[in-house]
């Protein structure tokens, strides 16, 4: 057996343990690097590793979904182009997802998802010209029950659907931002605008440093929050529903939640 094999073998049951089986639509992040020891050196072999354990378990009915955002070329005038334009610090595999032949990529200049497989177009495309709430990839994934998937990276770290959830859930601390980007549609270069969810600049707001205890926990008492492995070479999964209607309870109960505490500056405040 090559170390390629042994890899797969490894990272196919790695997957198989956390919940990923034929047919399901899987939202992929962290950091591949830090799950198992690999035996191939490559990075090329343990990306495609990765990405051929997970394809696998899925069969040819699965989707996997991962981020491709480009929060650099926030307030610059970089043009997007969802076929060129890479992401941002989301990590080797997410960016190895995106050049794969067939992928596709939701249009937003910031905050895009690209994804491989027939359920692709159902997330991705047609998308709100929002980051998060309505029509978002959030609101889809969350509506669908996607499986979120995060490797070596615990979720508290990794888990973009809480913004989604502080817009649907009306956070005083957040505003939506209009942005006018210049994008490429068919080849042609445009300016076009855009929405984000940003912080109240002036406000102290501090956010919660143990979101795990607070937020994954209620996930673990429902028996939809998995893990694999210890300390470093880790990897978890969870209900992306079963979060979003968790926190959004606990929203209601406290719009603060997600802070360590309430801010005492609030500049939105009459």
């Amino acid at each position: 057996m090559t170390a390629f094999e042994e890899d797969f073998q490894r990272l196919r049951k790695l997957y198989a343990s956390l919940g990923v089986t034929k047919g399901r639509t899987v939202f992929l992040t962290g950091n591949a690097g830090r799950v198992i020891r690999y035996r191939s050196r490559a990075r090329e072999d343990v990306l495609r590793a990765h990405l051929s354990a997970i394809q696998d378990l899925l069969g040819p009915e699965g989707t996997i979904l991962s981020p491709a955002a480009s929060m650099n070329l926030c307030n610059t005038d970089i043009p997007f182009d969802p076929v060129e334009t890479p992401s941002h610090e989301m990590g080797a595999l997410a960016e190895y997802i995106r050049i794969q032949e067939g992928c596709v990529r939701s249009f937003h200049p910031f905050w895009s998802v690209s994804g491989l497989g027939p359920s692709a177009p159902v997330f991705l495309n047609d998308v709100s010209r929002h980051a998060y709430g309505w029509g978002s990839p959030w609101q889809r994934m969350a509506e669908h029950d996607v499986l979120q998937v995060n490797v070596g990276l615990h979720p508290s770290r990794a888990v973009t659907l809480i913004h989604h959830i502080e817009v649907v859930s009306g956070v005083p601390y957040r505003y939506t931002k209009e942005f006018n980007h210049p994008v490429v549609r068919n080849g042609n270069t445009s300016r076009e605008d855009f929405y984000m969810n940003v912080m109240y600049r002036d406000a102290d707001i501090e956010r919660r440093h143990v979101l795990n205890e607070h937020f994954f926990e209620n996930l673990s008492k429902h028996g939809t929050f998995n893990s694999f492995g210890e300390d470093r070479e880790c990897a978890w999964s969870f209900s992306m529903t079963e979060f979003f209607k968790l926190t959004t309870k606990m929203l209601e109960r406290n719009i603060y939640a997600y802070l360590e505490r309430p801010p005492s500056n609030r500049p939105y405040r009459n």
